[in-house]
């Protein structure tokens, strides 16, 4: 599973691409604290049972804050432009996105996924798939499956009685993994359902895999370079 690390490296990977040349020190600060905070839910998951991954992984919370940023932006006496200017509004859009996109998004592409409706849909959902091209069969995807079952009623009759065997179930299967009641996501905080036995061990890795480290080192890399640019034109502004 991606550590806290790389899901803030992501962000800051992001937002200095989003930012441009707004990004600076507090930008840095603004975008990881929120990319941070799903992740907080760890100790959440020590009152509620198997709560990581789901109580501030949840789509609602991102939504709740997107729509009051929407609302106070478009007022005339928008609190959040009066206080830190456009660039506050664009910095609080840039934060939300880096929350969605590098907190939530990187948990629910991996094992388990992550629980996106939560409280009112209590169900984590794995998102992993194939998208590909073969010379025989076309385009194909292996995201969301569809299968449809033979009525039990019609099994076996050959087809008689009014065409009852041609209907059936749908289920679509989309990485369901389960509610918290049957999937617990480990972590070095909570590393197993229940009361914990003793000597269990408590893991904070930080990378798992090698691109893990690739792309911590470009989120480095270019918060680095953004930094070092807004240094240097806040440099050139006070000496003009």
């Amino acid at each position: 599973m991606p550590s806290t690390v790389l899901h803030v490296a992501f962000a800051l990977l992001l937002a200095a691409g989003l930012l441009g040349s707004a990004f600076d020190r507090r930008s840095a600060v603004v975008v990881a604290t929120a990319t941070a905070f799903p992740d907080l839910d760890v100790f959440v998951a020590l009152v509620v049972e198997s709560a990581h991954r789901a109580a501030f992984h949840t789509l609602l919370l991102p939504g709740g804050v997107a729509l009051a940023v929407w609302l106070d932006a478009r007022r005339e006496g928008s609190w959040l432009r009066d206080s830190y200017g456009e660039k506050g509004v664009r910095l609080a859009w840039v934060a939300l996105v880096c929350y969605v996109v590098a907190g939530i998004g990187l948990d629910t592409f991996t094992a388990l996924g992550a629980n996106p409706l939560y409280p009112f849909y209590d169900q984590f959902v794995e998102i992993d798939g194939t998208v590909g091209y073969a010379a025989g069969d076309g385009l194909y995807q292996t995201f969301v499956n569809v299968t449809t079952e033979a009525a039990a009623d019609g099994a076996g009759t050959g087809g008689t009685g009014g065409g009852n065997g041609s209907g059936g179930a749908s289920t679509v299967d989309v990485g369901q993994q389960g509610s918290t009641e049957e999937v617990h996501v480990a972590s070095g905080v909570d590393p197993q359902p229940g009361p914990e036995q003793p000597g269990v061990e408590r893991a904070f890795p930080v990378v798992y895999r090698g691109w893990h480290v690739t792309l911590i080192l470009a989120g480095a890399l270019a918060t680095w370079w953004r930094l070092r640019e807004s240094d240097g034109a806040g440099g050139r502004s006070d000496d003009r």
